[in-house]
Protein backbone atom coordinates (compact mmCIF):
# COMPACT_ATOMS: atom_id res chain seq x y z
CA UNK A 1 0.00 0.00 0.00
CA UNK A 2 1.26 3.41 -0.80
CA UNK A 3 0.36 5.79 1.29
CA UNK A 4 10.28 11.21 4.90
CA UNK A 5 13.88 13.98 4.39
CA UNK A 6 15.58 15.95 6.29
CA UNK A 7 17.49 18.89 5.38
CA UNK A 8 17.87 21.47 8.01
CA UNK A 9 17.45 25.05 6.79
CA UNK A 10 18.93 27.50 9.24
CA UNK A 11 18.53 31.26 9.01
CA UNK A 12 21.72 32.88 10.33
CA UNK A 13 21.99 36.52 11.29
CA UNK A 14 25.00 38.50 12.53
CA UNK A 15 25.02 41.74 14.51
CA UNK A 16 27.83 44.26 13.88
CA UNK A 17 29.06 46.54 16.67
CA UNK A 18 29.96 49.93 15.33
CA UNK A 19 32.58 52.27 16.75
CA UNK A 20 36.32 52.41 17.24
CA UNK A 21 38.48 50.67 19.80
CA UNK A 22 38.87 52.69 23.02
CA UNK A 23 42.26 52.48 24.68
CA UNK A 24 42.21 51.15 28.21
CA UNK A 25 45.01 53.62 29.07
CA UNK A 26 42.90 56.77 28.63
CA UNK A 27 42.29 58.50 31.95
CA UNK A 28 39.10 60.47 32.49
CA UNK A 29 38.56 61.15 28.79
CA UNK A 30 36.35 64.07 28.01
CA UNK A 31 33.24 63.84 25.95
CA UNK A 32 33.80 63.32 22.24
CA UNK A 33 33.50 66.36 20.03
CA UNK A 34 30.26 66.94 18.27
CA UNK A 35 30.63 67.50 14.58
CA UNK A 36 27.66 68.83 12.66
CA UNK A 37 27.78 68.29 8.95
CA UNK A 38 26.05 70.85 6.82
CA UNK A 39 23.79 69.40 4.19
CA UNK A 40 25.44 69.39 0.80
CA UNK A 41 23.92 69.98 -2.55
CA UNK A 42 23.79 67.00 -4.83
CA UNK A 43 26.47 67.08 -7.45
CA UNK A 44 27.09 65.34 -10.67
CA UNK A 45 29.44 62.98 -8.96
CA UNK A 46 27.17 62.07 -6.05
CA UNK A 47 25.41 58.69 -5.99
CA UNK A 48 22.15 57.57 -4.51
CA UNK A 49 22.24 54.39 -2.42
CA UNK A 50 19.27 52.09 -3.01
CA UNK A 51 18.09 50.55 0.24
CA UNK A 52 18.17 46.75 0.32
CA UNK A 53 14.90 45.07 -0.60
CA UNK A 54 12.60 44.09 2.18
CA UNK A 55 12.77 40.38 2.94
CA UNK A 56 9.98 38.46 1.29
CA UNK A 57 7.52 36.96 3.73
CA UNK A 58 7.65 33.17 3.52
CA UNK A 59 4.34 31.53 2.68
CA UNK A 60 3.22 29.02 5.25
CA UNK A 61 0.23 26.98 6.34
CA UNK A 62 -0.48 25.03 9.52
CA UNK A 63 -2.00 21.55 9.72
CA UNK A 64 -3.21 19.53 12.70
CA UNK A 65 -2.00 15.91 12.88
CA UNK A 66 -1.83 13.05 15.36
CA UNK A 67 1.19 13.24 17.70
CA UNK A 68 4.22 11.35 16.45
CA UNK A 69 4.43 8.07 18.37
CA UNK A 70 7.89 6.91 17.42
CA UNK A 71 10.09 7.66 14.40
CA UNK A 72 9.68 8.70 10.78
CA UNK A 73 10.51 5.47 8.95
CA UNK A 74 7.52 4.57 6.73
CA UNK A 75 8.82 1.01 6.33
CA UNK A 76 8.51 0.02 10.00
CA UNK A 77 5.54 -1.41 11.88
CA UNK A 78 6.74 0.67 14.83
CA UNK A 79 6.20 3.90 12.85
CA UNK A 80 2.92 2.88 11.24
CA UNK A 81 0.99 6.17 11.43
CA UNK A 82 -0.86 8.29 8.90
CA UNK A 83 1.33 11.32 9.61
CA UNK A 84 4.49 9.27 8.90
CA UNK A 85 3.04 8.01 5.63
CA UNK A 86 2.04 11.54 4.63
CA UNK A 87 5.48 12.97 5.38
CA UNK A 88 7.11 10.18 3.41
CA UNK A 89 4.92 10.98 0.40
CA UNK A 90 6.07 14.60 0.57
CA UNK A 91 9.79 14.13 1.08
CA UNK A 92 10.87 10.64 -0.07
CA UNK A 93 11.21 9.59 -3.70
CA UNK A 94 9.21 6.64 -5.06
CA UNK A 95 9.51 4.97 -8.46
CA UNK A 96 5.77 4.51 -8.69
CA UNK A 97 2.75 6.07 -7.02
CA UNK A 98 0.23 3.30 -7.51
CA UNK A 99 0.42 2.54 -11.24
CA UNK A 100 1.78 5.99 -12.13
CA UNK A 101 5.52 6.19 -12.75
CA UNK A 102 7.31 9.18 -11.23
CA UNK A 103 9.25 10.60 -14.16
CA UNK A 104 11.00 13.07 -11.88
CA UNK A 105 12.71 10.11 -10.20
CA UNK A 106 13.25 7.69 -13.09
CA UNK A 107 13.32 8.06 -16.84
CA UNK A 108 12.06 4.50 -17.22
CA UNK A 109 11.13 1.41 -15.21
CA UNK A 110 10.35 -1.79 -17.06
CA UNK A 111 10.57 -5.54 -17.22
CA UNK A 112 13.32 -6.84 -19.47
CA UNK A 113 14.23 -10.31 -20.71
CA UNK A 114 15.74 -12.24 -17.80
CA UNK A 115 18.83 -14.44 -18.20
CA UNK A 116 18.68 -18.15 -17.49
CA UNK A 117 18.13 -18.89 -13.82
CA UNK A 118 16.42 -15.56 -13.12
CA UNK A 119 12.64 -15.59 -12.77
CA UNK A 120 12.19 -11.89 -13.56
CA UNK A 121 14.43 -8.92 -14.32
CA UNK A 122 13.57 -5.25 -13.83
CA UNK A 123 15.50 -2.28 -15.20
CA UNK A 124 15.34 1.24 -13.75
CA UNK A 125 16.97 4.28 -15.32
CA UNK A 126 17.32 6.99 -12.67
CA UNK A 127 16.89 10.57 -13.85
CA UNK A 128 20.24 12.31 -14.24
CA UNK A 129 18.83 15.32 -12.37
CA UNK A 130 17.51 13.34 -9.39
CA UNK A 131 19.35 14.31 -6.22
CA UNK A 132 19.09 14.49 -2.46
CA UNK A 133 18.75 17.85 -0.77
CA UNK A 134 22.45 17.79 0.20
CA UNK A 135 23.38 17.66 -3.50
CA UNK A 136 24.20 13.92 -3.60
CA UNK A 137 22.81 12.21 -6.71
CA UNK A 138 20.12 9.56 -6.32
CA UNK A 139 21.80 6.28 -7.33
CA UNK A 140 21.53 2.51 -7.30
CA UNK A 141 23.01 2.57 -3.78
CA UNK A 142 19.67 3.90 -2.51
CA UNK A 143 17.87 0.98 -4.15
CA UNK A 144 20.34 -1.56 -2.73
CA UNK A 145 20.14 -0.09 0.76
CA UNK A 146 16.35 -0.36 0.93
CA UNK A 147 16.40 -3.91 -0.46
CA UNK A 148 19.00 -5.12 2.04
CA UNK A 149 17.23 -3.59 5.04
CA UNK A 150 13.75 -4.75 4.03
CA UNK A 151 14.84 -8.37 3.79
CA UNK A 152 16.89 -8.44 7.00
CA UNK A 153 15.17 -6.19 9.57
CA UNK A 154 12.49 -7.61 11.88
CA UNK A 155 9.30 -5.59 12.08
CA UNK A 156 9.26 -4.09 8.58
CA UNK A 157 6.12 -3.64 6.51
CA UNK A 158 5.54 -5.92 3.49
CA UNK A 159 8.95 -7.65 3.30
CA UNK A 160 7.82 -10.50 1.02
CA UNK A 161 8.29 -8.61 -2.24
CA UNK A 162 11.82 -7.57 -1.26
CA UNK A 163 12.73 -11.12 -0.26
CA UNK A 164 11.85 -12.17 -3.80
CA UNK A 165 14.81 -10.07 -5.03
CA UNK A 166 18.01 -12.08 -5.46
CA UNK A 167 20.38 -9.33 -6.64
CA UNK A 168 20.60 -5.60 -7.39
CA UNK A 169 23.12 -4.58 -10.06
CA UNK A 170 24.50 -1.13 -10.81
CA UNK A 171 25.82 0.36 -14.05
CA UNK A 172 26.32 3.70 -15.79
CA UNK A 173 27.74 5.31 -12.67
CA UNK A 174 24.88 4.10 -10.51
CA UNK A 175 22.15 5.56 -12.72
CA UNK A 176 21.06 2.20 -14.17
CA UNK A 177 19.64 -0.30 -11.68
CA UNK A 178 19.04 -3.90 -12.71
CA UNK A 179 17.03 -6.01 -10.29
CA UNK A 180 16.87 -9.82 -10.46
CA UNK A 181 14.09 -11.78 -8.76
CA UNK A 182 14.06 -15.45 -7.80
CA UNK A 183 10.24 -15.46 -7.74
CA UNK A 184 8.11 -13.60 -10.23
CA UNK A 185 6.30 -10.58 -8.75
CA UNK A 186 3.36 -9.49 -10.89
CA UNK A 187 2.79 -6.34 -8.85
CA UNK A 188 6.46 -5.28 -9.02
CA UNK A 189 5.52 -1.59 -9.08
CA UNK A 190 5.13 -1.70 -5.28
CA UNK A 191 8.92 -2.01 -5.01
CA UNK A 192 11.18 0.94 -4.15
CA UNK A 193 8.59 3.27 -2.70
CA UNK A 194 9.97 5.82 -0.25
CA UNK A 195 13.66 5.39 -1.01
CA UNK A 196 16.05 6.49 1.73
CA UNK A 197 19.41 8.33 1.51
CA UNK A 198 21.86 5.42 1.69
CA UNK A 199 24.94 7.64 1.74
CA UNK A 200 23.85 9.09 5.09
CA UNK A 201 22.29 6.01 6.71
CA UNK A 202 24.39 3.01 5.78
CA UNK A 203 27.53 4.31 7.49
CA UNK A 204 25.79 5.42 10.68
CA UNK A 205 25.78 3.56 13.95
CA UNK A 206 21.99 3.32 14.18
CA UNK A 207 20.15 0.24 12.98
CA UNK A 208 17.46 0.48 10.35
CA UNK A 209 14.90 0.37 13.15
CA UNK A 210 16.40 3.49 14.74
CA UNK A 211 17.95 5.34 11.80
CA UNK A 212 15.03 7.76 11.38
CA UNK A 213 13.99 7.87 15.01
CA UNK A 214 14.51 11.62 15.39
CA UNK A 215 14.92 13.12 11.95
CA UNK A 216 15.44 12.48 8.25
CA UNK A 217 18.85 13.64 7.07
CA UNK A 218 18.06 14.42 3.43
CA UNK A 219 15.11 14.80 1.08
CA UNK A 220 14.46 14.04 -2.55
CA UNK A 221 10.88 15.26 -2.62
CA UNK A 222 9.14 18.61 -2.88
CA UNK A 223 9.58 19.26 0.83
CA UNK A 224 12.22 18.45 3.42
CA UNK A 225 11.91 17.94 7.15
CA UNK A 226 13.42 21.05 8.68
CA UNK A 227 12.78 20.18 12.34
CA UNK A 228 11.04 17.71 14.62
CA UNK A 229 10.20 19.28 17.97
CA UNK A 230 8.28 16.75 20.04
CA UNK A 231 8.41 18.96 23.13
CA UNK A 232 6.57 21.76 21.31
CA UNK A 233 4.51 19.28 19.35
CA UNK A 234 5.45 20.43 15.88
CA UNK A 235 7.15 19.13 12.75
CA UNK A 236 8.25 21.76 10.24
CA UNK A 237 8.47 21.00 6.54
CA UNK A 238 10.33 23.47 4.31
CA UNK A 239 10.21 23.58 0.56
CA UNK A 240 13.10 21.64 -0.95
CA UNK A 241 14.85 24.27 -3.08
CA UNK A 242 17.02 21.58 -4.68
CA UNK A 243 13.98 19.80 -6.08
CA UNK A 244 14.56 19.36 -9.78
CA UNK A 245 11.07 18.45 -10.94
CA UNK A 246 8.79 20.57 -13.09
CA UNK A 247 6.21 21.13 -10.33
CA UNK A 248 7.92 22.26 -7.11
CA UNK A 249 5.92 23.01 -3.99
CA UNK A 250 3.92 26.24 -4.02
CA UNK A 251 4.42 26.81 -0.29
CA UNK A 252 7.59 27.67 1.59
CA UNK A 253 6.61 26.11 4.92
CA UNK A 254 4.10 23.54 6.17
CA UNK A 255 3.80 23.34 9.96
CA UNK A 256 2.43 20.09 11.38
CA UNK A 257 0.99 20.69 14.84
CA UNK A 258 0.30 17.75 17.16
CA UNK A 259 -3.35 17.62 18.15
CA UNK A 260 -3.09 16.07 21.61
CA UNK A 261 -6.85 16.25 22.15
CA UNK A 262 -10.01 16.77 20.18
CA UNK A 263 -10.63 20.06 21.95
CA UNK A 264 -7.24 21.39 20.89
CA UNK A 265 -8.10 20.61 17.27
CA UNK A 266 -11.46 22.35 17.57
CA UNK A 267 -9.92 25.43 19.20
CA UNK A 268 -7.11 25.77 16.67
CA UNK A 269 -9.50 25.41 13.74
CA UNK A 270 -11.84 27.97 15.32
CA UNK A 271 -9.06 30.54 15.71
CA UNK A 272 -7.43 29.81 12.37
CA UNK A 273 -4.20 28.55 13.95
CA UNK A 274 -4.51 25.52 11.69
CA UNK A 275 -6.33 25.36 8.39
CA UNK A 276 -6.73 21.59 8.06
CA UNK A 277 -6.66 18.57 10.37
CA UNK A 278 -6.31 14.86 9.73
CA UNK A 279 -6.69 13.11 13.09
CA UNK A 280 -8.25 10.16 14.85
CA UNK A 281 -11.54 11.18 16.50
CA UNK A 282 -12.58 11.22 20.11
CA UNK A 283 -16.13 10.75 21.39
CA UNK A 284 -17.36 14.29 20.66
CA UNK A 285 -14.99 15.41 17.91
CA UNK A 286 -17.53 15.55 15.10
CA UNK A 287 -20.21 17.07 17.30
CA UNK A 288 -17.86 19.85 18.40
CA UNK A 289 -16.62 20.54 14.88
CA UNK A 290 -20.17 20.77 13.57
CA UNK A 291 -20.74 23.85 15.75
CA UNK A 292 -17.70 25.83 14.57
CA UNK A 293 -18.60 28.41 11.88
CA UNK A 294 -16.57 28.08 8.72
CA UNK A 295 -15.30 24.56 9.48
CA UNK A 296 -16.29 21.63 7.30
CA UNK A 297 -15.56 18.16 8.72
CA UNK A 298 -16.03 14.57 7.58
CA UNK A 299 -15.09 11.13 8.80
CA UNK A 300 -13.59 8.53 6.55
CA UNK A 301 -12.07 5.10 6.82
CA UNK A 302 -8.38 4.93 7.60
CA UNK A 303 -5.71 2.64 6.22
CA UNK A 304 -5.02 0.61 9.37
CA UNK A 305 -6.62 -1.96 11.65
CA UNK A 306 -5.87 -2.61 15.32
CA UNK A 307 -5.28 -6.34 15.79
CA UNK A 308 -4.42 -8.89 18.41
CA UNK A 309 -1.70 -10.96 16.75
CA UNK A 310 -1.03 -14.33 18.38
CA UNK A 311 2.41 -15.92 18.57
CA UNK A 312 2.66 -19.53 17.43
CA UNK A 313 6.08 -19.75 19.09
CA UNK A 314 4.63 -19.79 22.62
CA UNK A 315 0.96 -20.50 21.86
CA UNK A 316 2.03 -23.42 19.73
CA UNK A 317 -1.28 -25.27 19.80
CA UNK A 318 -4.21 -23.85 17.87
CA UNK A 319 -6.68 -24.63 20.73
CA UNK A 320 -4.70 -22.33 23.07
CA UNK A 321 -4.74 -19.55 20.47
CA UNK A 322 -8.46 -20.11 19.87
CA UNK A 323 -9.11 -19.94 23.61
CA UNK A 324 -7.40 -16.55 23.87
CA UNK A 325 -9.16 -15.24 20.77
CA UNK A 326 -12.55 -16.33 22.08
CA UNK A 327 -12.21 -13.97 25.04
CA UNK A 328 -12.01 -10.92 22.76
CA UNK A 329 -15.31 -9.05 22.68
CA UNK A 330 -14.46 -6.79 19.75
CA UNK A 331 -17.36 -4.40 20.43
CA UNK A 332 -16.17 -3.83 23.96
CA UNK A 333 -12.44 -3.89 23.23
CA UNK A 334 -12.83 -1.42 20.34
CA UNK A 335 -14.59 1.07 22.66
CA UNK A 336 -12.04 0.66 25.44
CA UNK A 337 -9.09 0.90 23.06
CA UNK A 338 -10.25 4.09 21.36
CA UNK A 339 -12.13 5.67 24.26
CA UNK A 340 -15.24 6.26 22.18
CA UNK A 341 -18.42 4.67 20.88
CA UNK A 342 -19.04 7.29 18.19
CA UNK A 343 -17.57 6.97 14.71
CA UNK A 344 -16.38 3.47 15.51
CA UNK A 345 -15.78 0.81 12.87
CA UNK A 346 -15.68 -2.46 14.82
CA UNK A 347 -14.16 -5.54 13.22
CA UNK A 348 -15.59 -9.05 13.55
CA UNK A 349 -13.91 -11.71 15.64
CA UNK A 350 -13.63 -14.89 13.52
CA UNK A 351 -13.67 -17.00 16.71
CA UNK A 352 -16.93 -17.45 18.60
CA UNK A 353 -17.11 -16.91 22.33
CA UNK A 354 -17.29 -19.95 24.56
CA UNK A 355 -14.20 -21.85 23.42
CA UNK A 356 -12.61 -24.28 25.86
CA UNK A 357 -10.19 -22.28 28.03
CA UNK A 358 -8.42 -25.32 29.44
CA UNK A 359 -5.35 -25.18 27.12
CA UNK A 360 -4.81 -21.51 27.99
CA UNK A 361 -5.24 -22.11 31.73
CA UNK A 362 -2.73 -24.95 31.61
CA UNK A 363 -0.19 -22.72 29.88
CA UNK A 364 -0.75 -19.95 32.42
CA UNK A 365 -0.07 -22.30 35.35
CA UNK A 366 3.65 -21.90 34.73
CA UNK A 367 3.72 -18.21 33.83
CA UNK A 368 1.30 -15.37 33.04
CA UNK A 369 0.02 -14.85 29.51
CA UNK A 370 2.08 -11.92 28.16
CA UNK A 371 0.44 -9.32 25.94
CA UNK A 372 2.93 -6.94 24.31
CA UNK A 373 2.12 -3.39 23.26
CA UNK A 374 4.10 -0.26 22.45
CA UNK A 375 3.52 2.25 25.31
CA UNK A 376 3.52 5.12 22.80
CA UNK A 377 0.51 3.54 21.07
CA UNK A 378 -2.37 4.50 23.36
CA UNK A 379 -5.16 2.45 21.70
CA UNK A 380 -2.98 -0.67 21.58
CA UNK A 381 -1.96 -0.25 25.23
CA UNK A 382 -5.57 0.36 26.28
CA UNK A 383 -6.64 -2.81 24.50
CA UNK A 384 -3.83 -4.82 26.08
CA UNK A 385 -4.74 -3.65 29.59
CA UNK A 386 -8.42 -4.39 29.06
CA UNK A 387 -7.68 -7.87 27.73
CA UNK A 388 -5.47 -8.60 30.74
CA UNK A 389 -8.43 -7.71 32.96
CA UNK A 390 -10.64 -10.09 30.97
CA UNK A 391 -8.10 -12.91 31.32
CA UNK A 392 -7.69 -12.28 35.04
CA UNK A 393 -11.45 -12.42 35.54
CA UNK A 394 -11.32 -15.89 33.98
CA UNK A 395 -8.67 -17.01 36.49
CA UNK A 396 -5.97 -16.87 33.84
CA UNK A 397 -2.90 -14.92 35.02
CA UNK A 398 -1.84 -12.31 32.49
CA UNK A 399 0.32 -9.21 32.19
CA UNK A 400 1.14 -6.40 29.77
CA UNK A 401 4.67 -6.17 28.45
CA UNK A 402 5.27 -2.58 27.40
CA UNK A 403 8.05 -2.25 24.83
CA UNK A 404 8.80 -0.54 21.53
CA UNK A 405 7.33 -2.35 18.55
CA UNK A 406 10.81 -2.72 17.06
CA UNK A 407 11.92 -4.56 20.20
CA UNK A 408 8.76 -6.66 20.25
CA UNK A 409 9.39 -7.81 16.67
CA UNK A 410 13.16 -8.29 16.94
CA UNK A 411 13.53 -9.63 20.47
CA UNK A 412 10.39 -10.45 22.45
CA UNK A 413 8.62 -12.62 19.88
CA UNK A 414 11.64 -14.57 18.55
CA UNK A 415 12.85 -15.22 22.11
CA UNK A 416 9.40 -16.36 23.27
CA UNK A 417 8.91 -13.49 25.70
CA UNK A 418 5.48 -12.48 24.39
CA UNK A 419 2.39 -14.53 23.58
CA UNK A 420 0.50 -11.91 21.60
CA UNK A 421 0.89 -8.37 20.30
CA UNK A 422 -1.55 -5.48 20.10
CA UNK A 423 -0.72 -3.23 17.15
CA UNK A 424 -1.80 -1.71 13.86
CA UNK A 425 -1.83 -3.58 10.57
CA UNK A 426 -2.19 -2.03 7.12
CA UNK A 427 -5.48 -2.56 5.34
CA UNK A 428 -4.81 -3.32 1.71
CA UNK A 429 -6.04 -5.28 -1.26
CA UNK A 430 -2.62 -5.48 -2.86
CA UNK A 431 -1.71 -9.14 -3.31
CA UNK A 432 1.91 -8.46 -2.37
CA UNK A 433 0.87 -7.52 1.18
CA UNK A 434 -0.95 -10.83 1.69
CA UNK A 435 2.17 -12.72 0.66
CA UNK A 436 3.72 -11.87 4.04
CA UNK A 437 1.55 -14.56 5.69
CA UNK A 438 3.38 -17.20 3.66
CA UNK A 439 6.94 -16.11 4.42
CA UNK A 440 8.37 -18.58 6.92
CA UNK A 441 10.76 -17.32 9.61
CA UNK A 442 14.20 -18.84 9.91
CA UNK A 443 17.77 -18.15 11.10
CA UNK A 444 18.46 -16.07 7.99
CA UNK A 445 14.97 -14.72 7.54
CA UNK A 446 13.98 -12.54 10.48
CA UNK A 447 12.00 -10.01 8.41
CA UNK A 448 8.51 -11.44 8.37
CA UNK A 449 5.40 -9.37 7.95
CA UNK A 450 3.22 -11.75 9.95
CA UNK A 451 4.25 -11.48 13.59
CA UNK A 452 2.64 -14.82 14.45
CA UNK A 453 5.68 -16.67 13.12
CA UNK A 454 3.47 -19.38 11.61
CA UNK A 455 4.74 -21.33 8.61
CA UNK A 456 1.92 -22.95 6.58
CA UNK A 457 2.61 -26.32 4.98
CA UNK A 458 1.92 -24.91 1.52
CA UNK A 459 3.80 -21.67 2.20
CA UNK A 460 6.15 -21.78 -0.80
CA UNK A 461 3.39 -22.66 -3.25
CA UNK A 462 1.01 -20.01 -1.92
CA UNK A 463 3.77 -17.42 -1.85
CA UNK A 464 4.49 -18.08 -5.51
CA UNK A 465 0.81 -17.91 -6.48
CA UNK A 466 0.19 -14.62 -4.67
CA UNK A 467 3.35 -12.87 -5.82
CA UNK A 468 2.95 -14.27 -9.32
CA UNK A 469 -0.49 -12.74 -9.73
CA UNK A 470 -2.59 -15.91 -9.82
CA UNK A 471 -4.87 -14.33 -7.22
CA UNK A 472 -6.58 -10.97 -7.33
CA UNK A 473 -6.44 -8.85 -4.20
CA UNK A 474 -9.82 -10.14 -3.07
CA UNK A 475 -8.81 -13.75 -3.72
CA UNK A 476 -5.55 -13.33 -1.82
CA UNK A 477 -7.50 -11.87 1.09
CA UNK A 478 -9.74 -14.93 1.12
CA UNK A 479 -6.65 -17.17 1.28
CA UNK A 480 -5.43 -15.28 4.34
CA UNK A 481 -8.88 -15.39 5.96
CA UNK A 482 -9.05 -19.13 5.40
CA UNK A 483 -5.61 -19.54 6.95
CA UNK A 484 -6.65 -17.45 9.94
CA UNK A 485 -9.90 -19.38 10.39
CA UNK A 486 -7.95 -22.62 10.57
CA UNK A 487 -5.00 -21.47 12.68
CA UNK A 488 -6.23 -18.40 14.65
CA UNK A 489 -3.27 -16.12 13.94
CA UNK A 490 -4.94 -12.77 14.60
CA UNK A 491 -8.13 -11.14 15.82
CA UNK A 492 -9.16 -7.88 14.11
CA UNK A 493 -10.50 -5.37 16.63
CA UNK A 494 -11.21 -1.98 15.08
CA UNK A 495 -10.64 -0.28 11.74
CA UNK A 496 -9.04 3.14 11.90
CA UNK A 497 -11.29 6.17 11.42
CA UNK A 498 -9.95 9.56 10.35
CA UNK A 499 -11.47 13.03 10.74
CA UNK A 500 -10.67 15.53 8.00
CA UNK A 501 -11.64 19.09 8.88
CA UNK A 502 -11.04 22.17 6.72
CA UNK A 503 -11.08 25.67 8.16
CA UNK A 504 -9.33 28.86 7.03
CA UNK A 505 -5.93 29.72 5.62
CA UNK A 506 -5.31 27.06 2.97
CA UNK A 507 -6.24 27.36 -0.69
CA UNK A 508 -6.34 23.66 -1.39
CA UNK A 509 -8.41 21.29 -3.47
CA UNK A 510 -12.04 22.03 -4.10
CA UNK A 511 -14.33 19.39 -2.72
CA UNK A 512 -15.29 17.97 0.62
CA UNK A 513 -12.79 17.40 3.43
CA UNK A 514 -12.69 13.66 2.79
CA UNK A 515 -10.99 14.49 -0.52
CA UNK A 516 -8.24 16.44 1.23
CA UNK A 517 -4.96 14.92 2.36
CA UNK A 518 -1.55 16.17 3.37
CA UNK A 519 -0.19 14.40 0.30
CA UNK A 520 -1.61 17.25 -1.82
CA UNK A 521 0.31 19.95 0.14
CA UNK A 522 2.68 20.74 -2.79
CA UNK A 523 -0.30 22.27 -4.62
CA UNK A 524 -1.57 24.31 -1.68
CA UNK A 525 -1.28 28.07 -1.33
CA UNK A 526 -2.05 30.55 1.39
CA UNK A 527 -5.60 31.78 1.17
CA UNK A 528 -9.07 30.34 1.20
CA UNK A 529 -10.17 27.16 -0.50
CA UNK A 530 -12.44 27.11 -3.48
CA UNK A 531 -15.96 26.07 -2.61
CA UNK A 532 -17.70 23.41 -4.63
Amino acid sequence: MTKPFRGAIALLSAGLLGGGVVSACAANPGPPPVVEEAPSEPSATSTTTTPPPEPTERSRVAVGVDPLQAGLNPHLLADNQQVVEDIADLVLPSVFHGDRIDTDVVDSAEEVEPPEGVAQRLRYEISSAAQWSDGTPLTSADFSYLWEKMRSTPGVKSPAVYQAISAVHSSDGGKIVTVDLSTRVADWRVLFQHLLPAHLLEEGDASFSAALANDIPASAGRFLVASVDNARGMITLNRNDRYWGVEPAQLDVVELHYMRSSQQAVNMLRTGQVGFTDIRPEQTTMESLSLVPGVDAQTQGGLRQLRLQLSTRTLADAPARRALASLVDTDQLARLATGRSADLSVARNPVDAGADLTPLRELAENRPIRLAADPSDVPATNAANALVDVLTSQRIPAEVVGEKMSVIASTLLPNERADAVLGWHDLSLQPADFADYFVCPGPENRAVGDLSGYCPEDAAAQLGRILGGEYSGEQALEQVRALNAAQTLYVPIVDETRVHAVGRGIAGPAGRPAEWSLESAPTWKEGERDEE
